[in-house]
């Protein structure tokens, strides 16, 4: 059980431990995401022979592009009032979410941590909580502890009650993709995330840069 717990909490740890108390992105993705690699090659979970399947390519590909819509649009729609340019900039300066840096934190973004975080969340721990409960509940458990992290990402940089409903978002999308996962296959999900992280970068790209 507490090892358990572990691994539903330490994806959280980190991300509180790299941004808000040593204030520093790269630190953040080292722990973060070597956690994930670290537990998903231990546990053989690091698999991309799996098929990708053409309704799995649509799916993903139909829900990341809707995601991305979402997020852009959204973004348009209520420009100055999500959050505001000349504090976003601030926050991610103290992180070190600047210059060259962007770039490949950006490449990591849109190409590794779509990887890591579905297998890790809709495989890897969806299928051990599986075992105890209905699919519906193991996408909700999933999908909160995923949900979790970002709350210490989100509300330093949106204003209320825009955070809220970022958190609402990102926990609609954890359910969303696992739903994929079960249905269609888990490289849909890390399609559909890819795209929605790559229209992250794209609002980065035209109001914070």
């Amino acid at each position: 059980m507490i090892k358990f717990l572990f691994l539903l909490f330490m994806p959280t740890i980190f991300v509180f431990f790299g941004l808000w108390l040593t204030q520093n992105v790269l630190v953040t993705f080292v722990c973060f995401y070597g956690w994930m690699f670290m537990i998903l090659y231990a546990n053989n979970k690091i698999n991309f022979k799996v098929a990708l399947t053409k309704e799995s390519l649509y799916v993903g590909t139909l829900s990341g592009v809707l995601c991305a819509a979402a997020i852009i649009g959204s973004s348009l729609l209520f420009s100055g009032k999500i959050f505001h340019v000349e504090d976003m900039q601030a926050v991610l300066q103290i992180w070190g979410f600047s210059g060259w840096k962007v770039t490949v934190l950006a490449v990591v973004l849109i190409f590794i941590n779509p990887v890591l975080e579905e297998m890790y969340w809709r495989v890897y721990i969806q299928n051990k909580v599986k075992k105890h409960v209905s699919v519906l509940a193991s996408s909700a458990v999933t999908s909160s502890f995923y949900t979790l992290y970002h709350v210490f990402i989100i509300l330093p940089v949106f204003v209320f009650p825009f955070n809220v409903i970022s958190v609402i978002g990102v926990f609609s999308a954890g359910m969303m993709w696992a739903y994929i996962r079960e249905r269609y296959g888990i490289k849909g999900a890390i399609i559909s995330h890819a795209l929605a992280d790559a229209a992250i970068m794209i609002v980065y790209g035209l109001y914070v840069r």
